[in-house]
């Protein structure tokens, strides 16, 4: 039995991602997706439809009550929905979506964070230690519409700890499913 297990994870890491996806085409809308491969297997893959994105923080930051918190190094930005100028997403396409928010406090101050949607609060990050380093973690999945706006904002005094070398301060999210669209062609946006 271990070496069947085995096997199978050992066929999975070597498969391809088309691969690892076969068998989930009918978890987006066919206008979500396109057809990919010659194979006579219609693989699901992301079109610009799919929204993601994960910035983190390369600078020390002091906040205090209603800062937002710009997280400056965008790693990804899929959908175009991150603002690292306002540290703002705006949501283009409506649905559900996964948030992770994580931070590190400097030596000397605790980490105390809240995130919002559309200016109401909905989780906080905590981490506090004396005399060291405290991170927090906090993820959260919302539905959101188009133009719902999502962002990490200071609770009290914080100092948030940052380099551009050292990146410990994240925040990121991703479009778990979209909102449901109007089925008006089947085959709409299938390829092959």
């Amino acid at each position: 039995m271990k070496f069947l297990v085995c096997l199978s994870l050992f066929s999975f890491a070597v498969s391809s991602p088309l691969e690892q996806v076969k068998g989930i085409d009918n978890y987006f809308p066919t206008s979500f997706v396109r057809a990919a491969g010659n194979h006579g297997h219609h693989h699901v893959t992301p079109t610009d439809k799919f929204v993601g994105f994960s910035a983190g923080l390369t600078k020390m930051l002091k906040t205090n009550d209603t800062d937002l918190v710009v997280y400056d190094r965008v790693f990804l930005n899929m959908g175009n929905g991150y603002d690292s100028s306002s540290g703002v997403f705006t949501c283009p396409n409506a649905g559900t979506y996964a948030f992770l928010v994580h931070g590190v406090s400097t030596a000397t101050s605790q980490l105390n964070l809240d995130i919002y949607r559309n200016n109401n609060y909905t989780v906080s990050v905590f981490a506090h230690v004396n005399n060291g380093y405290a991170s927090g973690h906090q993820s959260i999945i919302l539905q959101l519409d188009q133009q719902d706006v999502v962002y990490v904002q200071g609770r009290g005094a914080n100092s948030m700890y940052g380099a551009n070398h050292e990146v410990y301060s994240t925040f990121s999210g991703f479009l778990v499913a979209p909102t449901a669209l109007p089925a008006s062609n089947p085959n709409q946006g299938v390829i092959g």
